[in-house]
């Protein structure tokens, strides 16, 4: 709670709850880090809040949308990724990343399904290794694979 404005702003900032005080500090550098981040077409759906979360609540609802639009087609293609003429390793590195990517915006892929859209998308000329992994479980890791 703020006092009359007759005593210095020092000496009121003293008398505030110093709870409030510690929190209002934090709250202006969350502030001052969303201002610094943003780009100046998303800054500009922020401005006028004054309290972290009501920047943090805009923004969640502005993007949400957006990053489920991004989840979907990220899980899209690495549920339909195939080797095609890549070589084996370019192919790996291509799932891991998708997979990594998804685990970025906190929706991981586990073990055993990152194997099995790997090995479902190798194509025939993989199929006996395939057929043998599938036939003698457990699936390996993905680092094994």
């Amino acid at each position: 709670m703020l006092f009359p404005s007759d005593k210095s702003e020092s000496s009121t900032l003293s008398l505030a709850n110093p709870d409030y005080v510690s929190w209002f500090q934090i709250d202006q550098s969350l502030i001052s880090i969303f201002r610094a981040t943003l780009s100046e077409s998303v800054l500009s759906q922020v401005i006028g809040f004054s309290i972290s979360k009501d920047i943090r609540d805009c923004l969640q609802q502005n993007f949400s949308q957006q990053s489920f639009a991004n989840f979907a087609e990220l899980k899209f293609r690495l549920f339909s990724i195939t080797k095609g003429s890549k070589f084996i390793s370019e192919y790996l590195a291509q799932a891991k990343s998708l997979a990594d990517e998804l685990t970025a915006i906190h929706e991981p892929v586990s073990n055993s399904d990152l194997v099995t859209y790997v090995l479902r998308g190798l194509g025939l000329d993989y199929q006996m290794i395939v057929m043998a992994i599938l036939n003698f479980p457990p699936l390996p890791s993905f680092l094994d694979l």
